[in-house]
């Protein structure tokens, strides 16, 4: 417990801080840049956990992927918006948020989101057919629980990537 002169003590600053005339617009983007984050970019971090993860080097790293774009969805919004109420600068909305996204990464998400599934479609594939490979090749034990894990992933990065290769012709 802090004695009582603490507070007091603590309360006289020796010198006034004034932020520069250019902080409130930088801090509102740079909160409009972490709120579409939240609300967009969620997806990336997803589909790029998944694709780390189906390549069986990164475990971990796809895991964190995973969770930090679960995160970013459940708890990104909340969380900016508190940072722009304590930082006493507009509140973020969606629309400023999708003038920072297309500032700040110049394409929209629907199309970063379409090269990354590319991109998955490319390393799932080649994930399926280096696990077929390592599967069939009966030299030792472990290329064929390699080539089996791989071809799981795979197939697990294949669901998730057909979901969002449909998902655009039922909404």
């Amino acid at each position: 417990m802090l004695p009582y002169v603490a507070p007091s003590l603590l309360a006289q600053i020796p010198f006034e801080f004034a932020p520069p005339d250019y902080w409130f617009p930088v801090l509102t983007q740079i909160l409009n840049v972490f709120y579409a984050l939240s609300i967009r970019g969620y997806l990336i971090f997803i589909l790029i956990g998944f694709i780390v993860y189906a390549t069986t080097y990164i475990d971990g790293f796809g895991k964190f992927m995973v969770a930090a774009g679960f995160f970013l969805y459940f708890v990104g919004p909340l969380v900016v918006n508190v940072f722009a109420y304590f930082a006493t600068v507009e509140l973020v909305t969606f629309e400023s948020a999708t003038l920072a996204w297309l500032n700040f990464f110049g394409m929209s998400d629907a199309d970063m989101i379409y090269t990354i599934m590319w991109v998955g479609d490319a390393v799932g594939a080649i994930c399926c057919l280096t696990g077929a490979i390592l599967y069939f090749t009966k030299t030792a034990g472990d290329l064929e629980s390699k080539g089996r894990s791989l071809v799981v992933r795979s197939l697990i990065l294949f669901a998730i990537l057909a979901y969002f290769h449909v998902t655009p012709y039922i909404v």
